[in-house]
């Protein structure tokens, strides 16, 4: 028989039994050497197919070493000194030693599977442990929100708080529930219901004042006071960064302050009415405020020193009577002033000392679809923004306008009453933008 068909029988005797054995494995559960040692089929697969693959690549390496040589013919046994035949016993010792490491790396291997999925778990049971713990302790708060003890319900009130200062997850759901706590009807005169009130609205100017404990963690939660009536609100100097809702809310009292307070979020008011004696937004920041449909009747209402950033503020079919509305040293970095299909009754507008370099560069001021009856709008010192400020499509009856010819866009705007001086001809000195 020549020697390429023995290469080959005997590659195909070392495949077909690693063949057998591996699907012997397969089905059952195979012994070790060691009687009382035995290893599930899961491990004994991995460590057959090492086996086989290893086997494989050995057959493969000496089969290419043999076609690189010409396939060279086996000396006969008797040709082999003692030194030569102890030196091949040696390579034969350490070629099963190779195949006994290829084991032992595929059961390391398995074992640090097994314990990776078992950390797994572990922390999966943790969390599963953890959120339980968490869902236990906000069952129990809004329990106690719900108790008939006004004492019991203070007490989830801060429980409640607590719970959305460790649970992050939840932490808006948290916050909802205090929310929607305030928007529950509610007894005018039952002082202490006032003061379970007056503390959610305690516990959340404290986690919205920068630099207090729990600020960074409520920094971009949403606050939803919809429908609620507010006496006296004060929310100064805070900083909000989620969306802060007033919708159909009603503030009154002595005054209602939103004084140096920062909206990075949205502030929506549609349907809000303002109705303190003073609402105060003096140096508030803020991208984008929504004043929709709200009625203003508060007789002064402060927003001077305003800097707005982003979208601004808008009005749209707003309504004041009876107000002062100062928005003198407004400050429009990007974005703008729109006040659109608003209605001005015996109202005081003043946009004076308007910054109308930063105006120039990016922002805008347009007041679009207006109705003015009485009152007085004040656009003194606003400077010359060309284009950029625009009064259009407004009913001006019986109310005085002030100014130094600013050039406005001022189109189709109807006038019952002295027109404006820039109305009827510009300064000699200067000639009319576009013209």
């Amino acid at each position: 028989m020549s020697d390429w068909v023995r290469y080959l029988l005997l590659g195909l005797a070392v495949v077909a039994a690693a063949a057998v054995v591996f699907g012997h494995l397969k089905r059952h559960r195979v012994p070790l050497p060691l009687p009382t040692v035995s290893l599930p089929a899961g491990i004994a697969r991995s460590v057959f197919g090492w086996l086989i693959l290893s086997i494989t690549v050995a057959a493969g390496t000496v089969g290419g070493l043999l076609w690189v040589l010409g396939w060279p013919k086996f000396p006969s046994s008797t040709s082999f000194s003692t030194t030569e035949i102890l030196d091949l016993l040696k390579i034969g010792l350490a070629v099963v030693a190779g195949f006994g490491g290829v084991v032992l790396l595929a059961i390391n291997f398995r074992k640090q599977r097994v314990a990776e999925d078992e950390h797994d778990l572990a922390i999966e049971r943790a969390d599963r442990e953890v959120t339980q713990g968490f869902n236990e302790r906000f069952g129990a708060a809004a329990e106690q929100l719900a108790h008939a003890s006004a004492a019991v319900r203070m007490a989830g009130v801060y429980a409640m708080a607590g719970l959305a200062d460790d649970w992050k997850v939840k932490r808006q759901v948290c916050v909802d529930v205090l929310c929607g706590y305030l928007r529950m009807p509610q007894d005018d005169d039952d002082e202490r219901e006032e003061m379970v009130s007056d503390a959610i609205m305690r516990t959340i100017r404290d986690r919205t004042t920068p630099g207090t404990f729990g600020f960074t963690d409520w920094l971009e939660t949403d606050f939803d006071f919809t429908g609620i009536e507010f006496k006296d609100l004060d929310l100064s100097g805070l900083l909000f960064g989620g969306t802060v809702t007033f919708d159909r809310a009603t503030f009154t009292g002595e005054l209602t302050s939103f004084a140096r307070t920062e909206f990075a979020g949205k502030l929506s008011c549609h349907g809000t009415t303002f109705a303190a004696k003073q609402t105060n937004f003096t140096r508030v920041t803020g991208s984008r405020m929504e004043f929709v449909g709200a009625e203003f009747t508060s007789p002064k209402i402060d927003l001077s020193g305003m800097e707005l950033d982003g979208v601004g503020i808008y009005f749209y079919r707003s309504r004041f009577r009876d107000t002062e509305i100062d928005f003198s040293g407004l400050d429009i970095e990007t974005g703008g002033l729109i006040i659109e299909q608003c209605e001005f009754e015996r109202s005081d507008l003043n946009l004076s000392l308007l910054n109308t370099v930063v105006l120039q560069k990016f922002g805008r001021l347009a007041i679009d679809g207006c109705r003015f009856t009485g009152g007085l709008l004040d656009l003194s010192d606003v400077g010359d923004p060309p284009r950029l400020a625009r009064l259009v499509n407004n009913r001006f009856a019986d109310t005085e306008i002030r100014g130094s010819a600013p050039w406005f866009d001022w189109r189709d705007n109807e006038v019952i009453g002295t027109e404006p001086p820039w109305a009827t001809s510009p300064p000699p000195d200067k000639p009319r933008p576009g013209g």
